[in-house]
């Protein structure tokens, strides 16, 4: 019988040939790490794919030990160069959110009103509002460059600073139509209960992703065969729900940028 006509040949052939495939997609994801390109998601989506692997390993059968050897040599290798790469670039990444975070705040404190602003002063509330435009477009900008916890706060600030703006220009914003009115009330409405929503999905993401590191520390330091499986199953578990929360902040960040977008343009 020829190799090519064993089934059994035949289909380790083709899980070899998959994995293959697979691995050589995780190598890919690692550029953005090697290259400290600043994306946020990229240590999140080389993890998604390699658990996606580790599951073939375990489960696609047939596959010829040479093969297994191989390919797992190789997967393992891009792992380990992963996890070291991410101990030492966390810091990176904090650092240069923390930078955007400080650019963002010089505006917004540039946008703050001073106590008893007079209402006339129409030439100091534009320049401050243009400051706080400026905030929230940076903020736009930079924010697939920044850490969940320096965004919240810059949220949170242009928020406050944008509430003293739009009572200064009440007195002085000649009265609306009811539809315009209602239109208004609806977004900032929309507004504040996304930025709400922001704040305790940011608090959800940063539990979840403390309880991660947790879990990789026992994975990595524990001899016992057991409890790195049970860590290894909650991990997933605590991977998944991070990628959720990450996932309905991507959509609140879109919200909350037409609403600011729609009211600063009122």
């Amino acid at each position: 019988m020829k190799p090519e006509d064993d089934p059994w040949l035949k289909e380790a052939h083709a899980n070899a040939e998959l994995l293959d495939r697979q691995i050589k997609k995780l190598t890919s994801l690692t550029g953005p790490i090697r290259s400290d390109l600043p994306v946020v998601t990229k240590y999140q989506d080389f993890w998604t794919l390699a658990k996606s692997i580790s599951t073939l390993f375990r489960e696609r059968k047939p596959l010829a030990r040479n093969d297994r050897d191989l390919l797992w040599k190789q997967f393992n290798a891009l792992c380990c160069e992963v996890k070291e790469h991410q101990k030492t670039g966390y810091g990176t990444l904090e650092t240069l959110s923390k930078n955007h975070a400080d650019e963002i705040q010089k505006q917004v404190d540039l946008a703050r009103l001073p106590a008893g602003t007079p209402i006339e002063d129409i030439h100091m509330l534009l320049e401050r509002g243009h400051a706080l435009k400026n905030a929230a477009d940076l903020l736009a900008k930079f924010k697939h460059e920044m850490i969940a916890k320096h965004k919240k706060t810059c949220f949170e600030h242009i928020q406050e600073v944008r509430r003293t703006h739009d009572a200064a220009w009440a007195p002085l914003t000649p009265e609306k139509p009811p539809q315009k009115m209602a239109f208004e009330l609806r977004v900032r409405k929309n507004l504040e209960t996304n930025y709400e929503r922001y704040r305790k999905a940011s608090a959800a993401l940063e539990n979840f992703q403390a309880g991660a590191a947790q879990l990789r520390s026992i994975i990595d330091g524990c001899g016992n065969t057991g409890e790195i499986a049970q860590a290894t199953a909650r991990l997933a578990e605590t991977q998944a729900r991070i990628r959720d929360i990450a996932a309905g902040m991507r959509k609140l960040e879109m919200w909350i940028e037409e609403d600011e977008r729609t009211l600063g343009g009122k």
